[in-house]
């Protein structure tokens, strides 16, 4: 802990450096620490937070960020159409668990309505509540960020001669699924979504979709199995532009791979059909949403409806005295994953059914990255479970991806202090290939106060109080605390 504070220091006097030049730079500085009542912390104290959370504790951490913006006139609101910007964020965690990790770390250059970029950067995809949210169904903040370079619209861009009452938001990336177990393995990512009204307009309509895959890739445990030719996926140019479009291969079975990929198309496919409508009156904003989750054709034409993400978004817009208490936010969701186009699997058939989400035959780990899901983190890893989840050995690295979960998040605050309020409630089930005899129900809960300290501008203490109750986590209390600088 004592390198902690020497590292600490060093990094406010460097913030505070960089800070103090003209260039739109912000930097910001944490010092914290976290325990529980296990070995274990807790799943609201890990979950969201682009893995760098430890799964063991206890463990102290130093967490650090610095992030040149583009620029804008102090005058207006109008953008230089042409500029640049980089960023990074560093953690170190000591105790139980040591790590560096870099869970961000990237350069970027816009040009009028797009931007090109290349690194890490903490992101999510799907349309929802980015701030409550339980976590988004196909890309969520779970996991570290993949290395991708990516070239997209990060607002939404007007169309003119539909005099601006529609406008759409696109991005395309390449990226490095660099994963300790398989190596040479790659991502593919795109999304378009479309905004029905302008910005000013009380309703607006939201459609759109995300598709990622997950291809190429070399490792032994593939080696002599039916999913890989010598234990090497295929990987070129021509199976790159099959998977773009979801196609199946020329040929069923040939030198760069086995029927397996002829028979499912080339790679790990996932993504989410998104729909939204916002509401906004003087005193409240609404969002409500669906994340339509599709591993396949089947999830492509709605065969495993409901399957996915609903969600309700309410923002307070109205304002009170600072003394009295005002909630700002509040988010409803539903997540319900137990169709999965249904429980048998045909490989004869149109819609081969049984999907078993976020799992995959020629990826040992599925959707996951460094251990940790990419999707929603209601679909965990078996290292998360209680023994006697894990003594039902079948499932796959997802052992429990057949889940209904109700969750509620709530944003308020009065005076100085800042109030975060998550729980969720969830059955489990298992899979279709290891059903769980009896299902498994778990509730979890998390509260965060942060105050504002009024001597020291822009420093906040902050405390987290979180526990597990239930059959699918270790029962368990735990707590978070921090001083957070930023500049």
């Amino acid at each position: 802990m004592k390198r902690l504070c020497s590292l600490a220091l060093s990094g406010l006097l460097m913030a505070t450096t960089w800070a103090q030049s003209p260039h739109p730079i912000q930097a910001d500085l944490e010092l914290g620490a976290m325990g529980a009542s296990t070995r274990q912390t807790p799943f609201w104290l890990r979950t969201n937070q682009y893995g760098i959370v430890p799964l063991q504790g206890p463990f102290g951490t130093l967490r650090g960020s610095l992030k040149r913006d583009y620029r804008s006139d102090p005058d207006s609101a109008k953008k230089h159409r042409l500029d640049w910007g980089a960023g990074g964020y560093a953690v170190v965690n000591a105790g139980k668990t040591s790590q560096f990790l870099l869970p961000e770390g990237y350069a970027k250059v816009r040009f009028g309505k797009f931007e090109l970029w290349g690194g890490r950067r903490r992101e999510v995809y799907g349309i929802g509540d980015t701030t409550l949210t339980s976590g988004f169904v196909a890309w969520s903040a779970n996991a570290l960020p993949i290395p991708k370079i990516q070239i997209h619209t990060p607002d939404f861009v007007p169309i003119g001669f539909l005099k601006n009452s529609v406008a759409f938001r696109l991005g395309y990336a390449h990226g490095w699924f660099n994963a300790p177990y398989i190596k040479g393995a790659y991502l593919h990512q795109k999304y378009l979504y479309g905004r029905f009204g302008k910005p000013h307009w009380k309703v607006k309509l939201y459609a759109g979709m995300n598709h990622q895959v997950q291809w190429g890739g070399h490792a032994d445990y593939l080696v002599g199995s039916i999913y890989a030719v010598d234990g090497k996926l295929p990987s070129s140019f021509q199976d790159y532009l099959s998977l773009i479009l979801g196609r199946y291969p020329k040929d069923l079975v040939n030198r760069q791979h086995t029927a397996f990929d002829g028979e499912n198309r080339i790679g790990n496919h996932i993504g989410s059909i998104d729909f939204g409508f916002e509401w906004t009156t003087s005193r409240l904003n609404a969002l409500l949403y669906y994340q339509h989750f599709y591993e396949d054709v089947s999830g492509i034409v709605f065969l495993n409806f409901p399957d996915g993400l609903w969600g309700l978004r309410l923002r307070n817009k109205t304002s009170v005295s600072a003394s009295r208490f005002r909630w700002n936010a509040a988010v409803v969701e539903w997540l319900p994953m137990t169709s999965q186009s249904g429980s048998v699997f045909d490989q004869t058939a149109q819609y081969q059914g049984a999907d078993n989400y976020f799992n995959h035959g020629q990826y040992r780990e599925g959707w996951s990255y460094y251990g940790r899901t990419i999707g929603t983190p209601f679909i965990a890893p078996r290292t998360d479970f209680t023994a006697k989840v894990n003594s039902y050995t079948g499932g796959g690295f997802f052992p429990n991806n057949r889940v209904n979960v109700w969750y509620l998040g709530l944003e308020g605050g009065v005076y100085r202090v800042q109030l975060t309020a998550r729980a969720s409630f969830s059955r489990n089930y298992g899979t279709y290939n290891q059903p769980y005899p009896t299902r498994f129900e778990q509730f979890s809960a998390l509260l965060t106060a942060q105050y504002a300290l009024p001597r020291l501008s822009h420093t906040a203490l902050s405390a987290s109080f979180a526990l597990d109750r239930g059959g699918l986590y270790p029962t368990q209390t735990g707590a978070y605390v921090s001083v957070k600088k930023s500049w």
